[in-house]
């Protein structure tokens, strides 16, 4: 623990030139947090731009990432300026905002996550982030700083073009490559392995390492996360308690079917296609 805020594990990996280890959550279960810790990941991507979050939810749950020392990196539904910093109060480690496509943008971002001079998010000193212990501003909102964590995904054919006036911008960390969203608009498969892929990887990688930043991706399978490590990022994604749980109902409805001698998994939802 900082004298005045928890230390990021991710940051602190990232700046000793290793790989943070972050999985993804997207629902609100307790028990993951502590899987995922004692698993040796470094940070939890907690998807609130796709999913649901009561605000109690959101309370209770960046406090289980605190009992359970692991960073809590919230992508969160909105832009708006206190409710990104509320977040960071509530005791998230970070954020990870999606479509940031220009330097403004980021610049934006970073006036609503970092103290001043970085930035000009407000002082409370009440909140999880600094164990309610109202400590002197200065050395709390220089600790914060430093150990707050701002991601901003590249997501857009714009968001390449301008990778580099992003990664330049004073308080970014971490530039997130979007595979999904940017493959849509490429025209390619997010597999860090499509040529058009590994072109736009290339671009934030050399953005990044220009300015000192760093960059990621979500990876899929251990082929992935290799080729995307050699492709220099450093902030990884891999792991989720969506994936986790399809495949293990998968596995488990294959043994059904092997020990009961029938054949329905694989069956599908009745209704949708595939």
């Amino acid at each position: 623990m900082n004298l005045y805020v928890r230390r990021s594990k991710v940051l602190a990996k990232l700046r000793a030139g290793k790989v943070a280890r972050v999985a993804c959550l997207g629902h609100y279960i307790p028990a993951a947090v502590f899987h995922a810790a004692r698993a040796g990941y470094d940070g939890i991507w907690i998807d609130g731009e796709h999913r649901v979050f009561d605000p109690r939810e959101t309370q209770a749950f960046l406090a289980f990432h605190h009992l359970a020392d692991v960073d809590g990196i919230w992508r969160p539904p909105t832009l708006e300026k206190t409710a990104l910093y509320r977040l960071l109060e509530d005791g998230a480690t970070g954020l990870m905002i999606p479509h940031v496509s220009t330097p403004e943008k980021a610049r934006t971002l970073v006036q609503a996550t970092k103290f001043p001079p970085l930035g000009d998010r407000g002082f409370d000193a009440a909140g999880l982030d600094c164990q309610f212990s109202l400590p002197p501003l200065k050395p709390y909102g220089e600790a914060a700083n430093h150990e707050t964590c701002l991601v901003v995904q590249i997501e857009t054919p714009e968001a390449l073009d301008h990778a580099d006036a992003i990664a330049a911008v004073p308080g970014v960390d971490v530039l997130f490559l979007g595979p999904g969203d940017m493959s849509a608009r490429l025209n390619c498969s997010p597999s860090p392995d499509d040529p058009k892929m590994a072109k736009a990887q290339e671009r934030v990688n050399v953005a990044a390492a220009r300015h000192g930043k760093f960059w990621g991706r979500p990876a899929g399978s251990p082929e992935d996360l290799k080729r995307i490590v050699d492709a220099g990022a450093r902030f990884l994604a891999m792991g989720s308690e969506f994936a986790g749980t399809m495949n293990a109902y998968r596995q488990a409805a294959e043994d059904f079917d092997r020990v009961l001698g029938e054949q329905i998994a694989g069956g599908g939802a009745k209704g949708f296609v595939a």
